[in-house]
């Protein structure tokens, strides 16, 4: 048995178990196991459960229990298109500007996630947070954090495609190569590159899984309902 003080500390369990996959899309969460496992009343575990489903990361049928939610195919794709947009921009505007000091940190970040990405056992969770920290990287710079926030908290949908990716489109050398080639524009700043760059990056995932999307993994998502 887990022993775990706060709704918050058992909330931030299973968030990183939704969002990592270790609890598929669809999967049943029962009150009773989640209460003997964290050893807490079944009052606090409702309550973890009502903000997981805040946040689109459960949902809650009054008398037929609580399920992990299903990846919104559609909700991906546009959440893709507004970060390659945004994401382009500012590396436009971040690029005329950077410092020595910020162009080694960048460095620093890319090394950093390639040796995580080439270890024998890549630990998922840790290649998630240095791609995240990498891509942080421009918008900490240009004072860009609320607009970073707002794109990191798209957890029920984007943020377990990009686990999905990560985990098993066998595609690390080609982000290795993408973050290699974001960094090398940004050291000749070649501005017109970053849009085509952040496009190849971003939309790598749907690329990379293909007909695995519809096929192997397609219980992770919603049924497509027609438009």
């Amino acid at each position: 048995m887990e022993q775990y003080k706060t709704d918050a500390e058992i909330y931030a369990v299973l968030e990183r178990e939704i969002i990592d996959l270790t609890l598929r899309p669809g999967s049943l969460l029962s009150e009773n196991p989640l209460c003997a496992r964290f050893g807490a009343p079944r009052s606090l575990i409702r309550v973890v459960l009502q903000k997981l489903q805040e946040n689109g990361l459960v949902k809650i049928v009054p008398y037929k229990g609580t399920t992990v939610t299903r990846l919104n195919r559609r909700i991906v794709d546009e959440l893709i298109y507004e970060r390659t947009a945004v994401e382009a921009r500012v590396l436009r505007d971040f690029t005329p500007r950077c410092t020595p000091e910020q162009r080694a940190l960048i460095r620093r970040r890319v090394d950093a996630y390639t040796a995580l990405a080439r270890a024998d056992a890549p630990d998922f969770n840790r290649l998630y947070e240095a791609d995240r920290i990498l891509h942080e990287t421009w918008f900490a710079a240009m004072d860009k954090m609320y607009l970073w926030r707002t794109l990191q908290n798209a957890h029920a949908d984007y943020s377990r495609f990009r686990m999905l990716d990560t985990m098993t489109s066998g595609g690390l050398d080609e982000v290795i190569a993408d973050h290699q080639n974001l960094l090398n524009a940004i050291e000749r700043c070649d501005l017109a590159a970053f849009e085509p760059l952040v496009e190849r990056h971003l939309y790598g995932g749907i690329r990379r899984l293909g007909s695995k999307l519809t096929e192997e993994y397609a219980d992770y998502f919603e049924p497509e309902t027609a438009k």
